[in-house]
This record gives C-alpha cells, sequence and structure tokens, in this order.
C-alpha cells in the first residue's frame, strides 16, 4: 500500500519541486519534508491541506486508502474555505490602490478643475494638453481599466509575481510612451504621437514575463539565489531594451 509520505514524495516529484523548494513553500525546515517523506512523521492537518492546494489535489486523495498514517481522513472542506484569502485580498486591494493614485494624478495634472464640479472633474472631464494624450488613451479606451482588473484578479488567484509584474510594466510602459511618444517633439495632441505603441509592446511584454516569474516562483525560485538574480535583471532589462528598439524604430 502506498503511504502518505511516499504520496508526498510522488507528488513532490510531479510538480518539479526539490524537498528544500517545497519546505520554502511550506513555511517549515527541509528536515520535515524529509521525516514527511519518509514516514518518521506526519503533517499537520493543517499542512496537509495546504500541501493538497499547493500540488493541486484533495487531503483525501493524499492520504492512504487503509491504515492511515496521519491524521484520520474526513470530508475535505471546500476548496474555497481552505485558501488563504486574507494576503489575497490585501494584495488585490494594494494593487487597486495603486492604479487608482496613478488615475488621480493624471486627474490632478491634465485636468482642468474649472468650471466643472467635483464628480465631474473626477468622472468626466476630459484630459487636455499635449502631454495628456497618453493617459487620456488609455482612459477612452478603457484599456486603464482592463489592466487594473487583470492585476487584482491576479493578486486573488494568489499570482503575485504575475499581478506586481503587469503593475511595474503597466507604469514603466507609460513613462516610456510620455517620454518618447510624441513623434516629432512637441506634436500636437494625437498627431504622430506614438505613446500608445510604446505603453502597448511593453504591457504585452508582461504577461510572459509576468508567467516566468510565476513559474520560477513555485518551483521555489527565489531573488536571493543566482538563478533570481537573473530573472530580477531579466525583468528590469527587457522593458527598457524594447523601449530602446521601438524608439530606434520610429526614429526618422
Amino acid at each position: 500500500m502506498t503511504t502518505l509520505g511516499q504520496r508526498i514524495r510522488e507528488h513532490r516529484r510531479r510538480a518539479g519541486l526539490s524537498q528544500e523548494a517545497l519546505a520554502r513553500r511550506m513555511d517549515v525546515s527541509r528536515q520535515a519534508v524529509t521525516k514527511w517523506e519518509s514516514g518518521q512523521s506526519a503533517p499537520s492537518t493543517e499542512n496537509l491541506f495546504r500541501l493538497a492546494e499547493l500540488f493541486g489535489t484533495t487531503v483525501d486523495l493524499l492520504l492512504p486508502s487503509e491504515g492511515a498514517d496521519a491524521p484520520a481522513a474526513e470530508a475535505p472542506p471546500p476548496l474555497w474555505s481552505r485558501i488563504r484569502w486574507r494576503p489575497r485580498v490585501l494584495a488585490a486591494l494594494a494593487v487597486t490602490a495603486g492604479y487608482l493614485v496613478f488615475y488621480l494624478l493624471g486627474r490632478i495634472l491634465w485636468c482642468p478643475l474649472e468650471d466643472s464640479s467635483l464628480l465631474g472633474w473626477l468622472l468626466w472631464e476630459r484630459p487636455s494638453g499635449g502631454e495628456s494624450y497618453l493617459y487620456g488613451w488609455l482612459l477612452s479606451s478603457g484599456l486603464f481599466w482592463w489592466a487594473m482588473a487583470l492585476s487584482a484578479l491576479t493578486a486573488l488567484l494568489g499570482w503575485y509575481r504575475l499581478s506586481c509584474t503587469t503593475c511595474a510594466y503597466f507604469l514603466i510602459g507609460f513613462l516610456m510612451g510620455l517620454v518618447l511618444g510624441p513623434h516629432p517633439p512637441g506634436a500636437a495632441m494625437g498627431h504622430g504621437h506614438y505613446g500608445w505603441a510604446f505603453w502597448g509592446c511593453i504591457y504585452l511584454l508582461s504577461l510572459p514575463m509576468g508567467l516566468l516569474a510565476e513559474r520560477a516562483g513555485r518551483k521555489g525560485v527565489t531573488f536571493a539565489s543566482r538563478r533570481g538574480r537573473l530573472l530580477a535583471a531579466g525583468l528590469v532589462l527587457c522593458p527598457l531594451l524594447s523601449a530602446v528598439l521601438a524608439a530606434l524604430a520610429k526614429a526618422p
């Protein structure tokens, strides 16, 4: 009969995790994982649920079918009740707050308050001025709200690295588009302004880069390790290189 330890080892290997990586994900020592897999000890009920969530299975499938050497198998609670929602909700709220701060700054910089009520200024006043083109385009196209929703949703799903990457690349793309977008410099709003292209290229790049960072995190790669430092360097350099290439491409 397959023991609990053997099933933990099998699921760990399927997930591509080392004992050290699993220990970091579970906030336990590597020796504890070793004892689980060798049958010297059994995970607590809480750790069993965390293992099941991490491996994408259920507790009853981890436990042996008979003669269990771990806490007695009982009907596991629904998946939604086993997920740690508090950090996910807090992360989603923090991400949303960051986008709303960006929204308010844009209103302050590029939306005149004269001849408008506070509610009208906050919601409906159109940006004006040559430098407001990219900000206004993001709002009028709805891409600002879609980007905010994507970052908040990925935070709720527990994909924190992907959420942070989309937020960071949104801001980097905006700044690059704001600085490098006008062509020629000083062009009137909407005439020869390529800020949308800079923002779009860099923001789309956030999806594969964020998923790469997310996958590395699930394999236990931390930014303190050599692979983690290389990943961090790639996350920083990729949008910058993309902006340089786009600037060269649009140069007359």
